[in-house]
């Protein structure tokens, strides 16, 4: 969960890791939360949702290759996420993918000064 959080947060994608059952401590939760009504908030629609998916997908096997690289520690994986020279591009396009597609969906009631 606080991989998958932290990799995803970094996307710019909003997530909270969280206890599912069969954890063994909540200290180390191997769930994450995601909520939809955000999304609908602002106008999306199912397949912009699906899109939304893709990201997270795209995130999450991410977070694999880094997994593989960095071991079991957080501290190890997010320096491995943050500084290697292969996983850093990625995970800035991805960033990128994300920031352009939540451009077309404003947040309600903001306006720009």
């Amino acid at each position: 969960g606080a991989k998958a959080e932290f990799v995803l947060e970094e996307m710019n994608i909003a997530c909270n890791k969280n206890t599912v059952p069969g954890d063994k401590s909540a200290m180390n939760p191997s769930g994450i939360r995601l909520g939809t009504p955000a999304l609908t908030t602002r106008g999306m629609v199912e397949a912009d949702i699906e899109r939304v998916v893709d990201f997270i997908d795209q995130g999450l096997k991410l977070g694999q290759e880094v997994q593989t690289l960095s071991g079991p520690k957080l501290v190890d994986y997010k320096k491995v996420l943050l500084e290697d020279k292969t996983i850093l591009p990625k995970l800035e396009l991805l960033r990128k993918e994300v920031e352009d597609f939540s451009e077309k969906f404003p947040m309600p009631s903001f306006q720009e000064i």
